[in-house]
């Protein structure tokens, strides 16, 4: 039986740390190159547009939209002149009360006005009814501004519903075409992670009991992860939960297939380590009934009790003798056939001389 160094415990510690940090270093790394790959420029929504649009109704809708624009602008103009134009009647009319008002003073003192008196008054008339004139003439204007205005702002609502209505099967389109981008996306990444995922699974199967078999299972777990987090992202939840579910059950089946052909084939690791802890809990490493000799002969244990009789008991094993456990008949203590004394016949050396003997891996059940 090979002999393994695990080594002190700061060194283990130091190796499951360095493992652990592999791990997650691994998983940013794929993390990077899933992330470049998921940046793939997808399908160009405007090139779709201008090829299944009417290009004539985008262009007599561009033409709506520029004379909105424009008749704005003009509305825009003319309420601002109809604002300049306000003020001056404004000015004119208080300038007229003003001179009437001089006027009306000027008659009760009985003085006539003078001819520029007269003529600013006939000025200031003028003025005021030119400015009126000329608003009457900016309202007309603004009315019919306003009339064309609401008349392009019908058209392009009916340019709109017409667009919209051509819309859904560009949706419809670009909803498809993104599909196949993601399902590219999706190939193209388990295409970089599936062959890392069959080679991990071969390194595992073929050195996952070496030297270096955490390096393997750290790279393991970064794939593993990589490659459920990729199919969960791609894939629909309906199908998803079936692939992860029989996963799960291939993993679950293989690891039970595993324990049921250790029981049934252990190995020597394996078998040795049941019979050490065995021999520790004086048990029959076969059929775990108690090992009765010495000063256990008339005692009862368990797993949990052995440790508390051993520290209380005084009791010492004057002789050792052979011994063979009454309900699976095996032989677990014996005479070595070196040094002529008592050893456990189910561990592989003589404590007394350390002969080496054979593991014993068939037993009766």
């Amino acid at each position: 039986m090979a002999k393994t160094n695990k080594g002190p415990w700061s060194h283990r510690l130091l190796i499951g740390s360095l493992t652990f940090t592999m791990a997650i270093l691994c998983i940013w790394l794929l993390g990077f190159v899933i992330d470049d790959i998921g940046s793939m420029p997808g399908p160009d929504y405007e090139a779709v547009r201008d090829q299944l649009l009417d290009p004539a109704l985008v262009e007599q809708q561009k033409s709506v939209e520029d004379n909105i624009a424009k008749v704005e602008r003009q509305i825009k103009d003319q309420n601002a002149r109809q604002q300049l134009l306000q003020d001056s009647t404004t000015n004119s009319q208080e300038t007229m009360n003003q001179l009437l008002e001089f006027q009306r003073l000027s008659l009760q003192k009985d003085v006539k006005p003078s001819v520029d008196e007269q003529e600013a008054m006939a000025e200031s008339q003028r003025s005021f009814l030119e400015n009126q004139k000329q608003y009457q003439a900016l309202n007309q204007a603004s009315v019919q501004l306003n009339e064309k205005l609401s008349q392009l702002q019908g058209t392009q609502r009916t340019l709109g519903s017409e667009i919209e209505q051509q819309q859904v099967p560009i949706q419809k389109q670009i909803g498809l075409l993104y599909d196949q981008h993601e399902f590219k996306v999706a190939i193209i990444k388990l295409a970089v992670l599936l062959p890392l995922l069959l080679v991990v699974v071969w390194l595992l199967l073929k050195y996952r009991e070496g030297t270096y078999a955490l390096l393997i299972y750290a790279l393991a777990i970064a794939v593993t992860w990589k490659v459920a987090l990729v199919m969960h992202e791609h894939f629909p939840t309906r199908y998803f939960k079936y692939i992860l579910i029989l996963t799960a059950l291939a993993i679950v089946i293989r690891i039970l297939v595993y324990l049921l052909q250790m029981v049934a084939f252990p190995k020597k690791e394996w078998l040795l380590r049941q019979y050490r802890e065995a021999y520790e809990f004086f048990l029959c490493p076969v059929c775990t009934y108690p090992i009765r000799r010495g000063p256990l002969t008339y005692r009862f244990w368990d797993r949990r009790s052995i440790k508390k009789i051993q520290s209380h008991s005084n009791d010492v094993l004057s002789e050792e003798t052979a011994y063979t456990c009454p309900v699976c008949t095996t032989q677990l203590y014996e005479i070595c056939t070196q040094c002529s004394k008592i050893r456990p016949g189910l561990l592989p050396a003589c404590p007394h001389c350390g002969q080496v003997y054979k593991l014993i891996q068939e037993t009766t059940s």
